[in-house]
């Protein structure tokens, strides 16, 4: 089964290749401008999970968002240059008698990446190499409110942490760019690695809180978020965009 499915997608692709070829590299457009809704998607679907798991004293949102600018080298050849936005928020409140606490975390991240594509049939499906920059900041915020019955007064404290980190990022992928005229739609797939620089978030966390307890869980929950969805992990890219 796995042969025949490795056969099918070879002869769709030579298809593929062949249907789509500009053999003209000096009147074909050299310059590639898309719009990554991947992102978007992403972002999207985790505030709407961290709404579905939360317990109705919560609130979450994502967003996210992707461009890419791509110039022609030569009619197999392109190098570009892409940045990219995706953010996720949450914030739960709790009131118990006379105590209130109100706890917020953000995560945003930024990526900027530089791409090598091959296309070996001249046109649309291609193999793209990804190197690249990137960075997430977590914010982490509490609030706690004391109200004193006896003198009909709240006492408030808060505390406020940002815990930023750097990545080399590394990837491969694979894809299909195609021309409707002018206007480009383009699918791919791939894998991007992140190979974090600095203190880990529940490093940074226990500089500024240092009797904070679980670091380690709370650095494996970061290195989950940081390794599939931030930074590293699947890439699926879903772009609109124009060639000119």
């Amino acid at each position: 089964m796995t042969k025949k499915f490795l056969l099918v997608f070879l002869l769709a692709t030579v298809i593929a290749g062949g249907v789509f070829a500009q053999s003209d590299y000096e009147s074909m457009p050299k310059n590639t401008i898309t719009v990554d809704i991947g992102p978007l998607i992403v972002g999207l679907s985790m505030g709407q999970a961290g709404n579905m798991v939360g317990d109705g004293s919560s609130d979450s949102s994502g967003f996210g968002l992707a461009a890419q600018y791509e110039r022609q080298i030569t009619e197999n050849m392109s190098f570009a240059g892409k940045i990219g936005y995706l953010g996720f928020g949450m914030s739960m409140t709790n009131t118990d008698d006379n105590f209130k606490t109100k706890m917020g975390m953000d995560i945003s991240s930024f990526t900027l990446e530089g791409h090598f594509r091959f296309y070996p049939f001249g046109e649309t499906f291609f193999l793209d190499g990804m190197i690249g920059y990137g960075n997430i900041t977590t914010k982490l915020s509490g609030k706690i409110s004391v109200y004193d019955e006896n003198t009909h007064k709240s006492e408030s404290k808060s505390i406020s942490i940002d815990a930023p980190r750097n990545y080399l990022n590394l990837g491969a992928k694979f894809g299909w760019r195609i021309d409707f005229g002018g206007f480009v739609l383009e699918t791919s797939l791939g894998y991007y690695y992140g190979f974090g620089l600095g203190d880990t978030v529940g490093k940074q966390l226990l500089k500024e809180v240092p009797n904070a307890e679980d670091i380690a869980s709370v650095d494996d929950a970061f290195k989950i978020l940081e390794d599939f969805i931030f930074i590293g992990g699947p890439r699926i890219t879903i772009s609109l965009g124009y060639r000119f």
